[in-house]
């Protein structure tokens, strides 16, 4: 988008429409003290604890008082470790209501944290217990309850709009303007663009964008239509004129960041065509840290073994019928670039014809006639990766990851996408955010598409965000998506 000179009055910025029901009550929910989320949680593990005793435990008379107090005690020691494992894992966060699957997530971890917390109490400090059916119908009802009330104020949260207000021009301002305009990016209302030139003269690339002022004006810009969102063009932030400006808006209560962070929290990429080496230096990778690797590890070959030993049948009945149907090796071994750009070979079951590569090697397309009538099914079900089980276990993979890629493309996507040899500074995975966000890609914009996804992992990796990847990619064996 670009902005030229142009003499015609600045319009004012589109008249509010008024919000309906709905949004008016996703904007009750978002404002919602945390004291009443705490309360909701308690109430339903507390009631699902109680009604586990009653129906589950048939030991012991219930007018014991010394039953009774060990049950309330025990209800008391388990509602406060939900409550603060929730606080820990940002289960009471406004923003935690905009994403279904960081509901989910979130509810998940605040279980786990919250019994091995209730656990390591009663028996460690308190010598006391709680009947394991009562406090797994206690978690359960809060799990299944709470989710379910959670992802209902979701769908009222999403048609919530807050004021989303640019100043400037940058390399990313048009295409952000234009996504909320359209409507692409849920929760926001495009207020308009602040005029940075001094001279007054008018921005106006785009003749039906508002232009709601100038720089000066942000107190009053923010006020009248109520903006939650600044987002600054970068040519804004490099002026130390306009810097204490733009950050005014802080002390209004709203949430001020540049356009690349903006466009990567909407948007779950990074734009890299518009990002330096100090974006790496600022993005903290946290893959790089003893602690996260150790528990990483860890978590790989515990989850990766117990798959491997579960899927064993599974694995021999596709072995069997990749025998039977067609001539040539039951697994394919290639050799794939890993961690610190070390090579490895990757196992995978073989879903193309013998010598599919005869004439050199070529990406994979998605109707690709090579693929055996088996393995167009074992790819749509992703059954066919079930042998890189091994190689998480062997160290070589990671359970979520970049995918890894082929050494003799390595080299020539290297050459021609800024960046891209950065995915190999963590180890590649089984599945990944750019495999859940992106469908199978065959061409160098898909590749360049991908390093976005694999950056925003890379700086947001988590425990959190590796359940996102890992529940999503669990469901593509319901929706066969590849």
């Amino acid at each position: 988008m670009e902005f030229r000179r142009a003499q015609a009055p600045a319009r004012v910025a589109e008249p509010r429409s008024r919000p309906s029901r709905r949004a008016l009550l996703g904007g009750c929910l978002l404002s919602l003290p945390r004291i009443v989320w705490m309360l909701l949680d308690m109430a339903l593990v507390c009631g699902g604890t109680i009604l586990g005793d009653s129906l589950f435990v048939w030991w012991g008379e219930s007018s014991n008082l010394l039953a009774q107090y060990q049950l309330w005690v025990s209800n008391a020691v388990l509602a406060i470790s939900v409550i603060l494992a929730g606080s820990m894992v940002g289960l009471y966060e406004p923003s935690t209501l905009w994403v279904r699957s960081r509901i989910v997530v979130r509810c998940l971890i605040t279980v786990t944290f919250a019994m091995l917390g209730t656990w390591l109490v009663l028996h460690l400090f308190m010598y006391s217990s709680l009947s394991r059916r009562a406090a797994a119908c206690g978690t359960a009802v809060f799990l299944l309850s709470g989710s379910a009330v959670r992802l209902l104020c979701h769908a009222a949260v999403l048609d919530v709009r807050r004021g989303l207000l640019v100043i400037g021009q940058g390399p990313l301002t048009g295409s952000i303007i234009r996504s909320v305009r359209r409507g692409s990016v849920p929760g926001y209302r495009l207020v308009g663009v602040v005029n940075t030139d001094r001279s007054g003269a008018r921005p106006s690339g785009v003749c039906d964008i508002p232009v709601v002022g100038q720089v000066d004006d942000i107190d009053r810009i923010c006020r009248e239509h109520d903006v939650a969102e600044i987002v600054v063009a970068e040519t804004v932030m490099r002026n130390p004129k306009f810097q204490r400006t733009a950050l005014a808006g802080l002390h209004l209560g709203c949430r001020v960041t540049d356009e690349s962070t903006f466009y990567e929290s909407t948007y779950g990429e990074v734009p890299v065509s518009h990002i330096t080496p100090q974006w790496f230096l600022a993005a903290d990778l946290k893959g790089h840290r003893q602690e996260h690797s150790i528990v990483k590890r860890l978590l790989d070959f515990i989850i990766a073994a117990a798959a491997l030993i579960a899927a064993l049948p599974l694995m021999l009945l596709i072995g069997l019928a990749a025998r039977i149907s067609s001539r040539g090796p039951v697994f394919y071994a290639q050799t794939r670039v890993g961690q610190g750009g070390r090579t490895f070979t990757l196992f995978k079951f073989r879903t193309m014809i013998p010598d599919a590569e005869a004439g050199g090697s070529t990406w994979a397309t998605e109707n690709d006639p090579r693929v055996t009538r088996l393995g167009r099914f074992l790819r749509c079900m992703r059954l066919d990766e079930l042998p890189q089980l091994w190689n998480i276990i062997r160290g070589d993979m990671s359970l979520v990851g970049p995918r890894p890629e082929r050494p003799e493309f390595v080299g020539p996507l290297s050459t021609i996408i800024p960046y891209y040899e950065e995915r190999h500074l963590i180890k590649p995975g089984l599945t990944g955010w750019a495999q859940i966000n992106y469908p199978y890609g065959s061409t160098i914009a898909d590749a360049r598409r991908k390093l976005q996804l694999d950056l925003y992992y890379m700086k947001h990796t988590s425990l959190e965000l590796d359940l996102i990847v890992m529940l999503r990619t669990f469901g593509t064996f319901f929706l066969g998506s590849r």
